[in-house]
C-alpha cells in the first residue's frame, strides 16, 4: 500500500487541470494521513484481527479499482499511443 503513496500523487499531477494541481495532490496526501488516524481509532474499538480484515476488504476494493484507472497522457505520448 506505500507505493501508492509515491504513485498516486504523480498520476493526479499528470492527469489533473494546472490549476487543480496542487490542492489535488495535497488532498492525496491529507486522505492518507487521515486514514492512518482513523485506523489507529477504530484499533482501539475493534480487535487486530477485525481490523486487518477490514483492511484487506479495501485493499481488495482497491485492486478491483486499478483497472478502470486510465494511462496518463504522458505515458501514452511516449508509448505513440496517442
Amino acid at each position: 500500500m506505500r507505493v501508492f503513496s509515491f504513485v498516486v500523487p504523480i498520476f493526479v499531477a499528470e492527469i489533473s487541470p494546472k490549476e487543480l494541481r496542487g490542492a489535488l495532490t495535497i488532498l492525496n496526501q491529507f486522505m492518507i494521513v487521515l486514514g492512518a488516524s482513523v485506523s489507529f481509532v477504530i484499533g482501539t474499538v475493534l480487535s487486530w484481527r477485525a481490523l486487518s480484515l477490514i483492511g484487506l476488504i479495501l485493499a481488495a476494493v482497491l485492486l478491483l479499482g486499478l483497472f478502470f484507472i486510465p494511462e496518463s497522457p504522458r505515458w501514452l505520448v511516449s508509448n505513440k499511443f496517442l
